[in-house]
């Protein structure tokens, strides 16, 4: 079944599309913010202790925030989020425009986004099930990550304009609009699956250890949140030297680094495409652990560039090594759990990817000290040699047809 033939997903893609726009934008505004709220000595660390800030309430409250969508009505909770970041964002254009911000105040910006982006995704996601049959899971997960690295990937190049020709200010004025139509259209969505899960009554602290027990008890979930982890750390953390990379190896300005977000949200979108056509009948767990192979080798050849053009096309590998991750895991940790655990389980992936704070801080440390492509080598390697160590203990990630095999 085609996820749009319900109403419902239909207008919860439209709004995951007013989402991914204004995430785009405050990404790509907040790290140039930190960047150049610091000088040029301090400016990796800076721009890492900003994106650290950013994926600290994953780590914190990704188990709760999974909880409270299973507890409570997920399209309310979307549009209290949407309210909340247009008020937010608001209030950051008006302080941008009328003062230079501090780099704590920057980076308080940032967590502030992080905590919007922990209740918005598991809510978002479990939402989407329930507005479609099973049979059409796969590929309502994949349209929702299609929107959110498409129209992330307009974000990050409108900002590098926006910033060059009106300013910071001008990019959180238009994150507040932008969260305010993601709130109405929201609004308009209905469940419309008729197996939809039933919100649960159970207490709050009971739904939240049987949220932890999913760790430990299921051992597809356990396999994905260790690889989660060691992902989060060691690849995801590149995006902390882009910035670094963009001013001191490419020496281009605010327009270039817009473009290389842009590649890599590009190259995102054009890895869920192609899941979105892959054959239902190919099993996902293999090509999530080549995808994790090729993540680290994306990194490596990334340090290797010294011009706008290469550095953009490798981006382009690793936003869709960084997208097809992410979408295979988000399926793969859903469809391991009863449905009426699945905002449990994406709190649970949340939780995973909210370890990224330390690869944010080692990345910009790494980055300060030895500069940015070496940083890239030493995580490249890392993610590569932790990728074959991983997988080779869980063959059903590697091995194409392992159920198939005796014994």
């Amino acid at each position: 079944m085609n996820p749009f033939q319900s109403g419902g997903f239909r207008w919860l893609w439209c709004s995951s599309l007013s989402t991914a726009v204004a995430q785009g934008i405050e990404r790509t505004a907040t790290a140039w913010l930190a960047l150049s709220s610091t000088d040029s000595g301090s400016g990796a660390f800076a721009v890492g202790l900003t994106l650290a800030a950013r994926m600290l309430p994953l780590l914190v409250l990704g188990l709760a925030a999974g909880t409270l969508a299973d507890r409570s009505r997920k399209s309310r909770q979307l549009m209290l989020v949407a309210v909340v970041g247009l008020t937010g964002m608001a209030f950051f254009s008006w302080l941008t425009g009328t003062r230079s911000l501090q780099l704590w105040q920057v980076v308080a910006l940032s967590c502030g986004a992080g905590c919007l982006q922990v209740f918005d995704t598991p809510a978002r996601q479990a939402l989407a099930l329930d507005t479609v049959p099973r049979e059409a899971a796969t590929n309502a997960v994949a349209l929702l990550a299609l929107a959110a690295r498409l129209f992330s990937a307009a974000g990050a190049f409108s900002a590098g304009v926006l910033i060059s020709t009106s300013g910071v200010a001008t990019c959180y004025a238009v994150i507040a609009v932008a969260w305010g139509l993601a709130a109405a259209l929201v609004s308009a969505v209905r469940p419309a699956a008729p197996s939809g899960t039933p919100i649960a009554h159970i207490a709050f602290g009971q739904a939240l250890r049987d949220a932890a027990r999913l760790i430990v008890d299921n051992s597809a979930v356990r396999t994905l949140t260790i690889a989660s982890i060691a992902c989060e750390v060691f690849a995801f953390s590149y995006m902390s030297a882009v910035p670094v990379f963009a001013r001191d190896v490419l020496r281009v300005g605010v327009e270039g680094f817009g473009t290389l977000n842009a590649a890599a949200a590009l190259g995102g979108s054009l890895a869920v495409m192609g899941l979105l056509v892959l054959p239902g009948r190919v099993r996902r767990e293999p090509v999530l652990g080549a995808v994790f192979i090729l993540y680290g080798g994306s990194l490596l050849a990334l340090a290797t560039t010294r011009d706008l053009a290469q550095t953009a096309a490798v981006l382009v590998v690793s936003g869709a090594c960084a997208a097809a991750f992410d979408v295979l895991q988000q399926t793969l940790i859903q469809l391991a759990v009863p449905a009426g655990q699945r905002g449990r389980a994406m709190g649970i992936w949340l939780f995973g990817i909210g370890s990224a704070p330390i690869g944010h801080v080692e990345m910009g440390a790494l980055a300060s000290t030895f500069g940015a492509p070496a940083a890239l080598l030493i995580n490249g390697t890392v993610v590569a040699t932790a990728a074959v160590t991983l997988l080779a203990r869980s063959t059903a990630y590697w091995w194409p047809d392992v159920r198939d095999r005796p014994g």
